[in-house]
């Protein structure tokens, strides 16, 4: 129970941040998806696999609070949680510019689908485009800064 109630406060506060820089980001035509990529990174860090079922009970917790239809994050948690799962030994040969090329790529899936459900008359390849770029440089910046300050990542959540 514990380590739940540290999952769900770890996805609130990144939800939290999430919705206060989207305004300012929207502006530049970026998306950046944090509780997402945050979500990934647990399930990255994690010792253990985790479950589709809790998955997706995560993502209907995010659906909740962000207002997005419902089931749209679950669905999409289910598949990074599967596709992390699934490459968990390869990823153990991988090197750190690939790891990000991986969750860049991912949170520029993210962005895609979810502008797709969320504007389908409004969709914009130029936000699509400019957040895919931002993403990549995103978990490019913040493997850089891990390996300087290798304190604050070594997060044991």
């Amino acid at each position: 129970m514990k380590e739940i109630m540290k999952k769900i406060i770890f996805l609130s506060i990144l939800s939290y941040i999430e919705i206060n820089i989207a305004s300012t980001l929207s502006n530049f035509f970026i998306i950046l998806p944090l509780t997402f990529l945050g979500y990934s990174f647990y399930v990255y860090r994690a010792d253990s696999n985790f479950s589709p079922v809790e998955a997706f009970l995560f993502g209907l917790l995010v659906d909740l609070v962000h207002g997005f239809y419902f089931g749209l994050n679950a669905i999409l948690f289910c598949l990074i949680t599967y596709s992390i799962n699934s490459y968990s030994n390869a990823f153990k040969i991988f090197s750190y510019l690939q790891i990000c090329l991986f969750f860049g790529f991912s949170a520029a899936a993210y962005v895609g689908f979810t502008q797709l459900v969320l504007n389908i008359y409004n969709f914009s390849y130029l936000t699509l485009l400019v957040s895919s770029f931002f993403n990549i440089i995103f978990c490019i910046l913040i493997t850089i800064l891990s390996s300087y300050f290798p304190k604050i990542f070594r997060l044991k959540i």
